[in-house]
Parts: structure tokens; C-alpha cells; sequence
């Protein structure tokens, strides 16, 4: 009956903490600095996008050549896509806002993230025809 007893309140207890997680996916992470875009789909549907992150980054990291680079949002104007790549990557054009051009390829799984007026937003870089930067 003790032995009972005891295994019952353990699994009250168990319930009650998964209970309290919260659940996944309503969330997006919110950056320090508020950057704002509009974002292209490859459907042509266009969205409005505060607070956004790339996987939760105020950057871009991208491969170019053999290398990795970083790139800032603060230094982007536009982020086209040039519909060419292999199979876990998508290229991309990166236009920064004191002119120059930076040819980047973007894992296809990666997400760009944010709020919009009427939720959280997620796109995955392989479906991204542009963003242009606020």
C-alpha cells in the first residue's frame, strides 16, 4: 500500500513538471537590436518582419569559397537569391548598403525568424527570393 502510494505521488509529480514546460514552436528569439525587413518567398508573397534573427543571430554566416563569413544586418541593404546552389545550400547575393556585392551560399535547413503584426514568422533560407532590409 506505502509502495503504492509512493509511486502514485511520483507520477503526480512527474505530470505536474511537464505541465509546466512551455510548449515549442509559438516562440522566436528577440534580438537586442530591432531590425526590421520585408521579406520575398518564392511564391512571391511578401511579408513585413520585425525583430528578426537569422537562427536567433543578428548575422549571416555564410560559405564563400572555401571560407566562412559573418555579416553583419547593420551592414546589409538587400539579400537576393540567385536560384543556383547544390543540394544543403542556396546562393545568395548579399547588396550592403555601402554598395558592394558579397556572393554567399546559406544552408537550405536555416531559418530566418521574426514578428509580424499578426505573429511570429519563420522561413527556411531555401525558400527565400529576397529580403530587403529596413
Amino acid at each position: 500500500m506505502r509502495r503504492s502510494l509512493w509511486i502514485l505521488s511520483a507520477v503526480f509529480f512527474w505530470v505536474m513538471l511537464v505541465a509546466m514546460a512551455k510548449p515549442p514552436g509559438a516562440e522566436v528569439p528577440v534580438p537586442e537590436i530591432d531590425f526590421k525587413a520585408t521579406v520575398r518567398d518564392d511564391q512571391d508573397v511578401m511579408t513585413k518582419v520585425s525583430r528578426v534573427s537569422w537562427e536567433g543571430n543578428i548575422f549571416f554566416t555564410g560559405v564563400r569559397g572555401k571560407g566562412v563569413v559573418t555579416i553583419s544586418f547593420e551592414k546589409i541593404r538587400k539579400v537576393s537569391s540567385l536560384g543556383g546552389g547544390n543540394g544543403t545550400r542556396s546562393d545568395f547575393q548579399i547588396t550592403l548598403k555601402n554598395g558592394d556585392v558579397v556572393a554567399v551560399s546559406l544552408d537550405n535547413e536555416e531559418r530566418f525568424l521574426g514578428v509580424t503584426n499578426f505573429g511570429t514568422y519563420r522561413i527556411a533560407s531555401k525558400n527565400i527570393k529576397e529580403i530587403v532590409f529596413e
